[in-house]
C-alpha cells in the first residue's frame, strides 16, 4: 500500500485526475479500474472519481511500493526546452507571464511541444517548484496562438479553481490594446450575443451566447486606429468577431475581414494585445506593449506624439506589477 498526504499544490484537484498524475505510466483505463474497483481510498473510505482532495486528506493507494516506483516516474522532460519567458508577477500561489504573439496556450493534436504551458514548467521546473507529481501548475485561461500579453497560470489545484471562478464571475477583469481598420470616432459598447460556428469561427447570432465588449479609442491614423478595450464577457475570438460586425476588423485579422498580412518580418497576425488584468483583491497586471507592436504602429504612420498618447492612455492608478 502507498499512502500519500495532501499538500498546497494538488489541494483542489478531482481523486480522477490526482491519481491519473501520480501514475503517469497506467493507462487511463487502469486509472478508473483502480477507482472503480475500491483500489484507491480517501481518509479510509472508497474514493469517488469527483471527490475533491483538500490539503491534509491522505490519499491510499493499493499496489506494492516497488509497483509504484515503476509506474510513478516521470518520463524526462524539458530537455531543450525554452524557459526564458517574461514574468510579469510570481508569488507561491500563480505566476504570470507575457506571452509573445505567434506561440499556442496549450498544445493541440498537430503541435504539441513549443507552447507557453510547456515554457512555464521548465521555467518552475529549473526553479526546483516541481517536485509534486500530482499537480502541475496551468493556465487558468488562454490566448489565442497569435495574440500577445498576459496569460495567468495557478500553481495549486485550490488556487485554479478559485480564479477559474473568479472569471466565470467576472471578478477578474480584462483589458486589450488592438489596431483595427477605419476610424474609430468615439466610444462604445457591443453587446451582440455569439456562438461558434463549425469550432473554426466566432459569429454573431441572437441564440448564442450574450456578449459585451466595451471599447476607446486613443488615436487614428492614416486608415486605421488603436483602441483599449474591455472585455466584460470572455467568448472565443469574442474581440475579433464584435469588431468585424462594427466593420472595424483587427488589422492582419484574415478571419475575420482585416485584410491579408503584408509578408514582412512582423505583419504575421491580428494586431491584439493583452496589457492589463486587474484581481480581485486590486492588483493590477500589466504586460509591456511588445517592441513588434510599436514597429507596428511606427510603419502605419503613427508618430512619437501618437505613440506617448497611447502610453499615457495605458497608465495605471493602484497597486502595478509590470509597466510599459
Amino acid at each position: 500500500m502507498v499512502e500519500i498526504t495532501i499538500g498546497q499544490m494538488e489541494s483542489g484537484k478531482r481523486v480522477q485526475r490526482l491519481v491519473r498524475q501520480m501514475l503517469p505510466r497506467v493507462p487511463l483505463s487502469g486509472i478508473y479500474k483502480m477507482v472503480r474497483t475500491g483500489r484507491v481510498k480517501l481518509n479510509g473510505k472508497r474514493a469517488k472519481a469527483d471527490d475533491i482532495v483538500s490539503v491534509g486528506d491522505v490519499i491510499r493507494l493499493y499496489m506494492a511500493e516497488a509497483d509504484y516506483e515503476q509506474v510513478s516516474k516521470q518520463e524526462k522532460k524539458f530537455s531543450g526546452m525554452d524557459s526564458n519567458i517574461e514574468v510579469i508577477y510570481e508569488d507561491n500561489e500563480m505566476i504570470v507571464v507575457n506571452k509573445p504573439a505567434g506561440l499556442l496556450t496549450h498544445g493541440t493534436k498537430d503541435e504539441h511541444k513549443e507552447t507557453l504551458v510547456n515554457q512555464v514548467l521548465a521555467y518552475l521546473h529549473r526553479k526546483g517548484q516541481l517536485e509534486s507529481k500530482r499537480f502541475s501548475p496551468s493556465p487558468v485561461h488562454r490566448l489565442d496562438r497569435n495574440t500577445s500579453g498576459l496569460v495567468i497560470f495557478a500553481k495549486s489545484g485550490e488556487i485554479i479553481r478559485s480564479l477559474s471562478m473568479n472569471i466565470h464571475g467576472h471578478q477578474i477583469e480584462k483589458w486589450y490594446l488592438a489596431i483595427v481598420k477605419g476610424v474609430v470616432a468615439s466610444s462604445g459598447e457591443v453587446t451582440a450575443s455569439l456562438d461558434r460556428e463549425n469550432g473554426i469561427r466566432t459569429v454573431v447570432d441572437t441564440e448564442g451566447k450574450p456578449s459585451t465588449t466595451i471599447y476607446t479609442p486613443l488615436v487614428s491614423r492614416d486608415g486605421t486606429t488603436v483602441v483599449q478595450i474591455q472585455l466584460v464577457s470572455g467568448r472565443t475570438h469574442q474581440i475579433r468577431a464584435h469588431f468585424s460586425y462594427i466593420g472595424h476588423p483587427l488589422l492582419g485579422d484574415v478571419k475575420y475581414g482585416g485584410g491579408r498580412p503584408i509578408k514582412d518580418s512582423h505583419e504575421v497576425h491580428q494586431w491584439l494585445h493583452a496589457w492589463k488584468i486587474k484581481i480581485p483583491d486590486g492588483r493590477n497586471l500589466v504586460a509591456p506593449i511588445p517592441v513588434p507592436f510599436r514597429e507596428k504602429l511606427q510603419q502605419l504612420g503613427y508618430n512619437q506624439s501618437d505613440i506617448q498618447k497611447i502610453d499615457a492612455s495605458l497608465q495605471v492608478d493602484s497597486a502595478t506589477f509590470g509597466s510599459n
